[in-house]
């Protein structure tokens, strides 16, 4: 097979796109996610290795120990995606794909974790359950939507630059800017808890809006507050304890009563 019969077209970059979805369903515990690697690289292999003794021993050595944050593990794929691709037409047959997933696995994890379960995923809660205290019920889908249409976006533009750059970890933090973004999502998040706990007076027990609006005492009292967390969060507070906590203080002062 010629160079330009092996070249990965774009259906097989789609379905290890597609097949990244799941590289959660099946775990390992010695190898962790190397299962659903594998699975998700496969269609490029197959593309790349016509033989059936190669194409098996490029498939075993993904099946190697495998784990970071599931989302931007696409940025791994496309990355390995495109060193197959330079290995099998023999423009570097010496690519070292074992020790690139390895030296992109933990810090994209840390990454991953910080924004994704961090920042992103709190700010589209926060945002529904304000949304929701006006009484409107399709607050949840409003979370999906939120949390799906960013995380997907993502994953698919990860996995796009993942496969360009060859998996350059330098260009991708230039080009996402994941710690900055999260930053951002986290004080969007105080603030809408703070607009949050200027409604809390106007909900009863059975947390039912009682009212159209806060009075302009609650209004300035959720602004003090936020304001308040603001500072806290610059002087390094935890975000998740500081969000955990204003959901339960929440809780016990509409459980009370209390405006």
């Amino acid at each position: 097979m010629n160079e330009d019969q092996r070249a990965i077209r774009t259906l097989d970059l789609m379905k290890v796109f597609l097949r990244s979805f799941l590289i959660q369903a099946s775990w390992s515990y010695d190898r962790m996610q190397s299962l659903g690697f594998a699975y998700a690289i496969q269609p490029v292999l197959r593309r790349l290795y016509p033989d059936r003794e190669e194409y098996r021993s490029r498939l075993n050595l993904h099946m190697e120990y495998f784990n970071t944050q599931p989302y931007l593990a696409a940025f791994i794929l496309g990355a390995t995606a495109r060193l197959e691709l330079e290995r099998a037409t023999g423009r570097d047959r010496e690519a070292d794909i074992p020790g690139l997933k390895s030296a992109l696995m933990a810090p994209l994890g840390a990454l991953g974790d910080s924004f994704f379960w961090g920042a992103l995923m709190p700010l589209a809660a926060v945002i529904a359950v304000a949304v929701l205290m006006t009484g409107a019920w399709w607050a949840p889908l409003l979370f999906l939507v939120l949390y799906n249409s960013w995380h997907v976006g993502l994953r698919a533009g990860v996995f796009v630059w993942g496969y360009q750059s060859g998996g350059d970890a330098v260009a991708l933090m230039a080009r996402y800017s994941f710690t900055k973004m999260a930053k951002l999502f986290k004080a969007v998040s105080l603030a809408v808890i703070g607009g949050i706990l200027g409604m809390a007076s106007s909900w009863r027990p059975e947390l039912k809006l009682t009212v159209s609006l806060p009075g302009l005492a609650n209004a300035a009292a959720g602004l003090a507050i936020t304001l308040v967390l603001v500072v806290v969060l610059r002087e390094g507070g935890s975000p998740v304890k500081l969000m955990l906590g204003l959901a339960g203080v929440c809780l016990v002062l509409a459980s009370l009563g209390v405006g």
